[in-house]
């Protein structure tokens, strides 16, 4: 079995976020591919099967399986251009995930390779009161920073993230709970993104606290939406930073695409950075 190692959201290698493709690997069970993700013990990895049309993708974190996830379909497009694209055209690539396909394209801008995920129109499914939001910001250690005029939101385009909004204090937070899950399931919500609508700046965590994700290309999207929806930004083209704390400084572009107000579709790039190609014994 095969696997190659890119960074994505970076142009430079040992920044962005690391990422396994996993291919030639049509035989393993689900089973086996969450045993090799926490081989890896990469934040998420990705499973390709190319014998099928549109080429079949499973994702996985450590903890289990996501029925979507930003990071590893970007990464996945950098294999599938490498494996069957040539390096001075651009491409687009149909993966089907557990839930819904997703259109991938990519294409190599001089010496960094550059590739784009549609996710598709933003679903608003909560808008939180100051005083449903009020545990969240407590169980983040940063309740006294907690806006008055800003609304933590239910947001998804194929995972539901509340977005957090913060004034400025990303350093500050500090994990309280490990309630966090069932907290988040309230409101019917995954994960919770932390984002200072300052800077354009944010930060995500898994539900214990325990590991800080580096670049969230499933964020991306309802967090572009939310900054354009609350008026933060008038611009449809919004850059995101994120990784800064755990010393993987990461850039996504997010391009909302509207018609009049209505947001239509999140188009989240970056770029992805290759490191190396392995072959796993099975």
């Amino acid at each position: 079995m095969r696997c190659k190692l890119v960074d994505v959201f970076s142009k430079q290698k040992l920044q962005g976020n690391s990422l396994a493709v996993f291919y030639d690997c049509q035989e393993l069970s689900k089973r086996q591919m969450q045993a090799w993700t926490r081989e890896m013990r990469q934040f998420e990895s990705i499973f390709v099967d190319t014998s099928v049309t549109p080429y079949r993708a499973w994702i996985f974190t450590m903890e289990e399986e996501l029925d979507f996830a930003g990071h590893p379909l970007i990464g996945l497009a950098y294999h599938l251009h490498e494996l069957f694209g040539v390096p001075d055209e651009t491409y687009t690539w149909s993966i089907e995930l557990n839930q819904k396909v997703v259109e991938l394209s990519s294409r190599w801008r001089g010496k960094h390779f550059l590739a784009t995920m549609h996710q598709g129109a933003p679903e608003f499914i909560h808008t939180l009161t100051s005083k449903q939001s009020e545990p969240f910001y407590a169980a983040l250690g940063i309740e006294q920073l907690q806006p008055q005029e800003l609304p933590a939101q239910v947001i998804s385009t194929g995972l539901p993230y509340l977005i957090l909004p913060i004034e400025h204090g990303l350093s500050k937070v500090s994990f309280n709970t490990d309630q966090l899950e069932s907290m988040l399931e309230q409101y019917q919500a995954k994960f919770l993104y932390l984002i200072d609508v300052n800077n354009f700046e944010g930060r995500t965590w898994d539900n214990l606290g325990s590991i800080e994700d580096i670049a969230t290309g499933s964020a991306a999207g309802p967090v572009a939406a939310y900054l354009y929806q609350q008026g933060l930004t008038t611009q449809a083209d919004i850059s995101i930073g994120q990784g800064r704390f755990v010393d993987r400084p990461s850039e996504i572009k997010v391009e909302l695409k509207c018609v009049g107000s209505e947001i239509v579709d999140a188009i989240v790039s970056g770029y992805v950075t290759h490191v190396g190609d392995f072959i796993l014994s099975d």
